[in-house]
């Protein structure tokens, strides 16, 4: 039953505790130690000064990280330099505005303290708070202009693909103000961190076997992920001189015009079977050209591209010297080079790479303790005594016996200070390694604390000579750190401490480029080249990431700017082909499609895609993520079949790399049952969502917020194959695990409440369904404001109107939720379509055909971009476009309409069955009989007549006769059912169908004067309605009427009579005998004796329904007034003017009662009445009653009625007084061009009476411009020989002829006998 689930589930919020955050130090434990500028040590890490420490053995470390790593791979690694926070700015910012978040979710759900405070530990279960998390929200403006409030948790890094999504992707929730819900079913780009992230994309291609091993630990759960906070208002800009004044520095223009080509020249074509053969031969014969290996990769993390380095500086002489001899050194090389090893392995190995680096870093730590002691036992043999300096220890946790002017004393030493670089290039890579483990915040110290170590190392040296070499190694390594510091900033919401760490960057960056290009020019060093590539890469990376944190910031045309840079300089120094300006066409199709721009968003994608595959495998997730994006571009913009294609491929790929069993198949599949659902492929929908339900539930449990989307879309599968009741049940389910896991007020119950209130529609309970779209519309707009989804519900709430009969305020709604599309959507989206259709039928329903056939038509405009020109959702409304057509009289288009519905309802493909097609045969016929197409109206009659016959009689049925035999059998079966008790009203109105259709038929046999053939039907007809089981007594009566008018013509009076009276049996049957219907009955009998000259006959019937029309609606209805009218016109062709005059007379002084003295149609009887005195030949008073009429017509709005200024005009013509008719018919001129134009026929006609006004007061000169404007206008409407225009030329000759104009006379005469005698003139 559907109402076995109630309808809201008061539930509280269950969220599991979330895990415990690692603790920064309070500031009182801060005081306790000499905090130095960089960062401060952990108290809990710190030791006394005069504590001294072994430095690990290689031995040690290697068992310690093999123990950590098998005990707990999520345990993060000892860190000799463990510092809360980078930088103590922050440290205070957060302080400030700890503890306010928990009211701003409050507020956002509409719940008490506890719940936000629930909800919030939902949202940081299975993630690391940052030092951040306790910001306080900013009020942003959403693209609708309404103020939305944005979480301070966002679920994962910056994608551009997180904040929009298409119609009709209901497995994606809000991302502004609540927690994502599906994050593998969002619309992700490579930019983005999904559920199956391998922890480490390189951008080279891997290996199937190598990528199945990284991710295998990985596809068997989903950890829910923190939301992201929204953008700070205030903007740091990049730099003093912002973006421009670094590119004035670069020549940008020729790779920006390359990249523009390019994308210009990548068409809106998809094929993925061979989507770029150019590419896939390049890739075959010269794999190893395309890329410049020994240029520095950067890797990508949750879209950021981090800065790595190739540089090796455990190779160098000068390392070898200040380590104290080659095996020292090649004992810390050994702990990188396997650090290095294990974080291209990624995944689990991050942690035993972290162990290797601090490992490395020790044994460094180590060498300089020993030498601070070698030069302190040097200091006490040469001298006695010494002052020290009272400075900050270093503030890391390195030996407590080295102090801040140990490092100090090696940096100023030329043997060791390149120990500080090398300490700062371990920090570097540690760094890297949390960031890919997304501790962003231990990232962060590790930054930070590599910074101290270089500007330590920077000040000492710049009081001395620096190694050119190492110089260079130091400034890139620096600008490094700055640009990943930044992105580990930006994934911690620390947005304005990331645009000044990014500022940094690219000002060390410029600064180290222009200072090798000089020193390049200066020696001519070609060998630096190498150099000079890697550092334009780092820029370009710097460039990439600042884009991003612009498109976090909702800043989309300054990330379109940032991004084209980053392109610009990777073009024009390493060509279009490179795999790194895939990973940024990428973002920037992100880009795209977060503003809608699909179009740009696919081309950039597709070129992605091809340079990918140009640089590596075919078949690897990387690009089955880039199928998936294009699939979704298709998705949002159309047409439906590409999307399914892009997401096939992207599934195939999938499985083969993932299995079947996998979060990511899931994801895919998801997306293709939605795209098939919008095809209409509902089978084939259901299957992929019940493939998907049955991954997400192994995977991640029952009641997990992904399961309840799949059975939220699975639900609206089985709406639309019409099975309610398992619709209503997968609601339900969705319903209350969303409900369960985030409260009955969330804004994601309003999606499924929506679907609900769908369901309630298909079971017609209209006041539930409205309810529960009204509770879902106040969750939309509370959370949304106007958006995409409000305007949805306001359209399926138009239609619980328009089915309970209020179209007045189902048009109200519709133009509502039409107007909010258009403003969040766009004018192409395909729910526009939908709605644009809706609006048509309720504009239909109130006949007004114009505005139903405009929104018809831009229905069927967007429907066929989105799904082809043969979907079965575009026969639909090309049928309502036929019926509007046929009400408005143009049946030849209602015809075409018809036709086209039909033949695409037949495709193969469309899977409709004869059942559905019938009521459009039905129609078609309709449009053939009124065009006088008898023949082929019959033959679509009986099409669809044979159909319904065989749906009745449960066979094949061929003709009327097999139905007529089978009519006792139909009887016999409708006997046993009521006898059984069992519901008939199904078959009773299948009969009604057959009756009606059977009338059609007999119709057509009509026109074409088969008149037995057509009351053979006619009775054919009657006997079905009098088989129902739920008898139609007007449907009875309007075929008894027919058949009797029949049987009138054939003067079969007995059996005409016989029919006459069993049409009134059946109308008093069911109304009485005085009932307005009855009256209209009698008033249609009266009308076929006043057609046969019955007048006396007619006569007493009209008398009769007069009465009862009186009797039923009162002396001054419009029906007694109708009736009234007839009966004057029966008297006037009987002869009885006067008995007429007195009905007219009757008939003004109720219209004047009613309406007042200057009603129009006060002016119509007093025409008629004029009418009257002209058969009576009293012309004044015809005169006297029309003038009285044009004068109250004149008051109205409008035109007057020509018909009643053409027999004034006639009448003054008569009378002698041509100056009025001359004036009257100048009116009815100008009247009829502005109605109908200059070219219209009974223009000229008018023209001709004007015309002869002139000539009647002597004035034919001014007639002939007239009679030649009427001729002119004849030969335009009328054929060249028409008696017309030879009659228009006779009366032009006579009046050249009246005037002496021989040679214009002459003229015509000779245009007239060349008419006459067939010439072609």
């Amino acid at each position: 039953s559907t109402n076995a689930t109630p309808l809201f589930v008061n539930k509280r919020v269950s969220a599991s505790p979330p895990n415990t955050p690692p603790e920064s130090p309070s500031p009182s434990k801060m005081n306790q130690q000499r905090v130095s500028r960089a960062s401060s040590p952990s108290p809990n890490k710190m030791k006394s000064k005069s504590t001294r420490s072994r430095s690990p053995s290689p031995a040690r470390v290697l068992n310690s990280a093999t123990t950590t790593t098998a005990t707990a791979t999520t345990t993060r690694a000892a860190s000799p330099m463990r510092a809360p926070s980078p930088l103590q700015s922050i440290k205070s910012k957060l302080t400030q505005k700890s503890g306010k978040y928990s009211t701003a979710v409050s507020k956002v759900l509409g719940d008490d303290d506890s719940n936000a405070a629930a909800s919030i530990s939902e949202k940081s279960k299975g993630s690391t708070p940052t030092s951040g998390s306790n910001s306080s929200p900013t009020k942003t403006t959403s693209s609708y202009g309404s103020p939305q409030r944005k979480s301070r948790f966002k679920t994962r890094s910056p994608s551009p693909l997180r904040f929009i999504r298409p119609s009709g992707s209901k497995d994606t929730l809000d991302n502004r103000s609540y927690k994502n819900l599906d994050g593998d079913d969002q619309e992700t780009t490579s930019n983005s961190a999904s559920s199956f992230s391998l922890g480490k994309t390189s951008l080279r291609s891997m290996s199937p076997g190598r990528l199945k091993k990284n991710i295998q630990s990985k596809l068997t759960s989903a950890s829910p992920k923190r939301e992201r906070p929204p953008p700070p208002q205030s903007k740091i800009p990049l730099h003093p001189g912002g973006l421009e004044d670094v590119r004035s520095k670069h020549s940008f223009d020729d790779g920006l015009d390359q990249i523009a080509l390019t994308l210009e020249r990548t068409t809106m074509s998809f094929d993925v079977i061979d989507d770029d053969p150019a590419g896939a031969a390049a890739e075959e014969t010269d794999e190893e050209e395309s890329v410049d290996m020994n240029v520095d990769e950067p890797d990508i993390e949750d879209g950021c591209i981090i800065n790595t380095t190739s540089s090796n500086l455990f190779q160098r002489r000068e390392f070898v010297r200040a380590m104290g001899g080659v095996n020292e050194g090649l004992s810390t090389r050994k702990y990188i080079q396997q650090g290095d090893a294990l974080c291209d392995q990624g995944g689990e190995q991050l942690d035993r790479a972290l162990q290797m680096y601090y490992a490395g870093l020790g044994t460094v730590l180590s060498r300089i303790r020993e030498w601070t002691i070698e030069q302190q036992e040097e200091r006490d043999a040469s001298v006695v005594g010494g002052e020290e300096s009272d400075v900050s220890i270093l503030p890391s946790a390195i030996p407590s016996n080295l102090s801040y002017r140990d490092f100090v004393s090696a940096a100023n030493c030329a043997d060791v200070n390149v120990l500080l670089l090398v300490i700062s290039s371990i920090l570097f890579r540690s760094g890297n390694a949390h960031f890919r483990l997304q501790h962003f915040e231990s990232a962060c110290r590790d930054y930070s604390s590599a910074q101290s170590y270089q500007s330590i190392r920077t000040k000492a040296l710049s009081r001395h000579a620096m190694n050119e070499s190492l110089e260079m190694e130091d400034a890139k390594l620096n600008g490094r750190v700055k640009n990943n510091m930044a992105s580990a900033l930006s994934k911690r919401q620390l947005y304005e401490e990331a645009r000044a760490e990014y500022t940094k960057a690219l000002q060390i960056k410029q600064s180290t480029l222009e200072a090798l290009h000089k020193t390049m020019r200066q020696k001519g060093d070609s060998a630096k080249d190498m150099d000079d590539k890697n550092l334009v890469s780092d820029i370009a990376s710097t460039f990439h990431n600042i884009g991003l944190l612009r498109l976090n910031c909702d800043e989309a045309a300054k990330a379109e700017k940032a991004f084209k840079q980053s392109l610009s300089l990777r073009v024009k120094k390493f060509g279009l082909d490179d795999l790194r300006v895939s990973s940024t066409l990428n973002a920037l199709g992100g880009l795209y499609y977060k503003t809608k721009r699909y179009d740009d968003a696919f081309r950039s994608y597709k070129e992605s895609l091809r340079i990918w595959k140009l640089n590596g495998s075919k078949s690897d997730l990387q690009t089955a993520e880039h199928y998936y994006n294009i699939g979704l571009v298709f998705y949002a913009k159309g047409p439906y079949s590409k999307a399914r294609v892009s997401v096939a491929e992207c599934a195939k790929i999938r499985r083969q790399l993932c299995g079947n069993v996998s979060l990511p198949v899931a994801e895919a599949l998801t997306l293709f049952g939605k795209v098939s659902l919008s095809l209409g492929n509902f089978e084939d929908a259901f299957d992929k969502f019940q493939e998907a339900l049955a991954i997400r539930q192994k995977l991640l449990g029952k009641d997990h917020l992904l399961v309840s989307n799949v059975h939220l879309v699975m639900g609206k599968v089985h709406l639309e194959m019409e099975e309610s009741d398992e619709a209503m049940r997968s609601f339900s389910v969705a319903l209350a695990i969303r409900s369960d896991r985030l409260g009955k007020h969330h804004l994601s119950t309003a999606e499924v409440l929506h679907a609900i209130g769908s369901a309630y529609i298909e079971v017609e309970e209209y006041p539930k369904a409205l309810e529960t779209l009204q509770e879902a519309l106040r969750l939309q707009r509370h959370f949304l404001g106007p958006s995409l989804e409000a305007a949805e519900t306001l359209n399926t709430m138009s239609l619980v109107f328009f089915k309970s009969g209020d179209t007045e305020k189902a048009i109200e709604l519709g133009e509502e939720a039409l107007v909010m599309l258009k403003s969040s959507a766009g004018f192409d989206h395909i729910l526009v379509a939908h709605v644009l259709k809706h609006n048509g039928d309720y504009y239909q329903d109130i006949e007004a055909y114009d505005d139903a056939m405009e929104a018809y038509g831009e229905s069927l405009r967007i429907m066929a971009a989105w799904l082809g020109r043969e979907h079965v959702l575009l026969s639909k409304t090309l049928s309502e476009v036929g019926v509007v057509r046929f009400k408005t009289g143009e049946y030849t288009i209602a015809k075409q309409s018809f036709t086209e519905a039909l033949r695409i309802m037949r495709l193969p493909g469309n899977g409709n069955d004869s059942s559905s097609i019938y009521p459009t045969l039905s129609h078609l016929g309709h449009a053939l009989y009124k065009n006088k197409e008898l023949k082929l109206a019959s033959e679509s009659y009986l099409e669809s007549f044979n159909i319904q016959a065989s749906i009745v009689i449960g066979e094949e049925n061929r003709d009327l006769e097999g139905f007529s035999n089978k009519m006792s059998c139909i009887e016999d079966e409708i006997l046993a059912l009521d006898q059984s008790g069992e519901d008939t009203s199904e078959l009773s109105s299948a009969l009604g169908g057959i009756a009606n259709i059977l009338r059609y038929i007999g119709l057509v046999h009509q026109e074409q004067g088969e008149f037995e053939q057509a009351l053979y039907v006619n009775k054919l007809s009657l006997s079905v309605r009098l088989l129902q089981p739920f008898k139609d007594y007007p449907a009875i009566a309007l075929m008894a009427e027919t058949i009797a008018m029949f049987e009138f013509k054939l003067k079969n009076f007995e059996q005409a009579l016989d029919h006459f009276n069993q049409a009134l049996q059946a109308k008093k049957e069911m109304q009485g005998d005085v009932t307005i219907d009855v009256a209209r009955t009698v008033n249609n009998l009266a009308n076929i004796h006043f057609s046969l000259g019955n007048l006396d006959e007619a006569m007493e019937l009209y008398q009769e329904a007069l009465e009862i029309k009186k009797s039923c609606l009162g002396e001054d209805s419009d029906d007694v007034v109708n009736t009234l009218k007839n009966i004057a016109q029966v008297m006037v062709t009987a002869g009885k003017e006067q008995d007429a005059l007195q009905a007219y007379q009757s008939i003004v002084n109720i219209r004047q009662e009613r309406y007042g003295k200057n009603h129009r149609s006060v002016a119509e009887t007093l025409a008629s009445m004029g009418d009257v005195y002209i058969k009576l030949a009293e012309l004044e008073k015809a005169m006297s009653y029309f003038e009285q009429s044009i004068k109250i017509q004149k008051t109205q709005d409008g035109p007057c009625d020509e018909r009643i200024l053409e027999n004034l005009g006639s009448i003054y013509g008569k009378l002698g007084n041509w100056q009025k008719a001359e004036s009257i018919f100048k009116e009815i001129v100008q009247i009829k061009r502005s109605e109908h134009g200059d070219d219209y026929l009974a223009v000229a006609r008018t023209l001709d009476l004007l015309a002869v006004s002139y000539i009647e007061q002597e004035r034919s000169s001014e007639s002939i411009e007239h009679l030649k404007e009427a001729l002119r206008i004849r030969k335009a409407c009328l054929a060249s020989d028409d008696d017309e225009i030879l009659a228009s030329l006779n009366k032009l000759a006579f009046v050249y002829k009246s005037l002496n104009m021989t040679d214009e006379m002459e003229q015509v005469k000779a245009e007239f006998e060349a008419i006459q005698n067939g010439f072609d003139l």
